[in-house]
């Protein structure tokens, strides 16, 4: 009975070559920085840092229509309400 490989092996293994993928005329892929690991950081992602919390699925579903109902993605929605928290609280707004 053969045994499976794992994964580590395959790490060092070279990768199949492939063909590089062609983009149409007139079109490029925006460059994408890398970060302090080894995955890839998007450019609207540098120098920022995530905050998260956990809603009710209420909350959540409300927040995204009200701020798809305004144009505003989730994120700008948030950064003006904790801008108007910081406000409320006496400390300056920092912005996005």
């Amino acid at each position: 009975m053969s045994r499976k490989g794992s994964l580590l092996a395959l790490r060092d293994r070279e990768p199949a070559s492939s063909p590089a993928p062609v983009e149409p005329e007139g079109q490029s892929r925006a460059p994408v920085a890398s970060g302090a690991g080894s995955s890839p950081v998007a450019p609207s992602r540098q120098g920022k840092k995530a905050m998260t919390g956990y809603f009710s699925p209420e909350m959540s579903f409300a927040m995204h229509m009200t701020a798809r109902k305004h144009g505003k993605s989730l994120q700008d929605a948030m950064a003006e309400a904790f801008n108007d928290w910081l406000r409320k609280m006496g400390e300056s707004p920092v912005g996005k």
